[in-house]
């Protein structure tokens, strides 16, 4: 046997040695106490039957091999809290990661928040762009339309205006021509037109 084994065995070997010796002595001095005849001879009996009920015993063990038993339950608990020692540092790690990930996750959100944001502005500065562009070519075009309205409008001021002025010069010459001025005027006009051939 190996010095653990042996230790044990010695260990086993003198408790059950301690436990027979406080049995004995416990059962002499209750037998002891029953009365004055002989106790030896049942004393010896009872002895003998404690022998042999723990020699059966220490065969059954030996046979079931309680001490095999118990070791692979010792080592098979010893393996469960190993592993549940082992899961509870995975755990803790995975925690921390998850912790380190949230905290990470805020920070991502407030970059993705300040990115919206920042993408907003530069639509909103494109679209008042656009919005100043479509209202500059508006007043543009409204300008050149009213431009065009004033330009046919001096236009037809002027045609009714020179319209006005002939009848206007017409009552006037009518008025102020006689007929002596008249013939004079036909006469210089036909002469223009002879020698205009």
């Amino acid at each position: 046997m190996s010095g653990p084994k042996r230790s044990r065995t010695c260990r086993l070997l003198t408790t059950i040695g301690s436990c027979s010796f406080a049995i004995l002595i416990t059962a002499g001095v209750v037998w002891a106490s029953e009365g004055g005849h002989s106790m030896w001879p049942d004393f010896w009996q009872r002895v003998l039957n404690f022998g042999i009920m723990v020699g059966v015993l220490i065969f059954i063990f030996k046979k079931l091999n309680v001490k095999a038993f118990f070791a692979k339950r010792t080592e098979s608990i010893a393996n469960t809290l190993n592993e549940l020692e082992v899961k509870k540092k995975e755990a803790e790690k995975t925690y921390e990661e998850y912790k380190q990930k949230l905290s990470q996750l805020d920070k991502e959100t407030d970059r993705i928040l300040q990115e919206y944001i920042e993408q907003g502005e530069r639509e909103k500065a494109k679209i008042i762009a656009n919005a100043e562009k479509a209202a500059a070519e508006i007043r543009e075009q409204t300008d050149v339309a009213i431009e065009q309205e004033i330009k046919s409008a001096k236009e037809v001021l002027q045609k009714e205006i020179a319209e006005l002025s002939v009848t206007a010069a017409e009552v006037l010459l009518k008025e102020k021509i006689g007929e002596e001025d008249q013939q004079k005027l036909v006469d210089d006009f036909m002469t223009k037109v002879v020698e205009a051939k």
